[in-house]
């Protein structure tokens, strides 16, 4: 009888899709060309020109772990190796310029599909966004990071809470500085909450990675608080370091 059931919600569920599809096209994120209910936001054709992690798995963690350099952060995870005037470079557009949240939790969903069962053998108390300045998130209108986590916890199951990490002041973009000024320029600039101390494991979220400065600044004041805790890092995009 269960399986009956389910077999008829999925084809009620198939066939609203189908209306609504009909009914408000869906546009490419990318090319703006119209999608079918199943490419969720990406066309097939745009879809394949993006430079996908997972056969790079292991020099993406080691390019993240070696950027944060801290023994509490025990791994990570990509969706795309991130390249400028491509597919990945006009999502994550979208998703920061463009207003464009539901990118985050189509991409969040995404890197958590991508991410094989049993590949981790932590269990997360919570999923934390990279915090923006208020003024910088008032402006933009929303944290791109916290749909990202939104959309990973819908696959996880990881609960998100984007208040336990605070960004006390602004800093410059960080896309034109070198190494060692990205990491002058985010210098305590991040609070982490007290209650941290009761957490084993927390998965941090960000958008893009290039040298890993933010989070091992966010994750050096997690640590402050709680010396225990591992860290696992979630992004979207990583900058491949030549």
């Amino acid at each position: 009888m269960l399986t009956s059931f389910q077999r008829v919600f999925s084809q009620l569920k198939y066939l609203i899709e189908v209306v609504f599809g009909l009914i408000f096209p869906q546009k490419c994120l990318s090319c703006d060309n119209e999608t079918t209910t199943k490419t969720k936001g990406v066309c097939f054709a745009c879809k394949s020109k993006i430079n996908w992690s997972k056969p790079f798995e292991k020099e993406i963690n080691s390019q993240i772990l070696q950027g944060v350099n801290l023994s509490n952060v025990k791994a990570a995870y990509s969706l795309f190796y991130f390249s400028k005037e491509g597919v990945e470079q006009a999502l994550i557009h979208q998703l920061k310029y463009r207003g464009s949240w539901r990118t985050g939790l189509l991409l969040g969903e995404e890197l958590g599909l991508s991410i094989s069962d049993g590949e981790s053998d932590t269990q997360l108390d919570c999923l934390i966004p990279i915090a923006l300045f208020h003024r910088k998130q008032f402006d933009r209108g929303y944290n791109q990071a916290y749909y990202i986590a939104q959309g990973l916890s819908s696959i996880t199951g990881a609960p998100v809470l984007q208040k336990l990490v605070q960004k006390c002041k602004q800093t410059q973009s960080q896309t034109k500085l070198s190494r060692e000024k990205r990491r002058l320029n985010v210098k305590n600039t991040f609070l982490a909450s007290e209650k941290f101390k009761k957490l084993k494991a927390i998965g941090l979220v960000d958008d893009v990675v290039t040298t890993g400065s933010t989070l091992r600044e966010i994750c050096k004041e997690i640590i402050s608080v709680n010396e225990s805790i591992e860290i696992i890092i979630f992004t979207i995009g990583v900058v491949r370091i030549e």
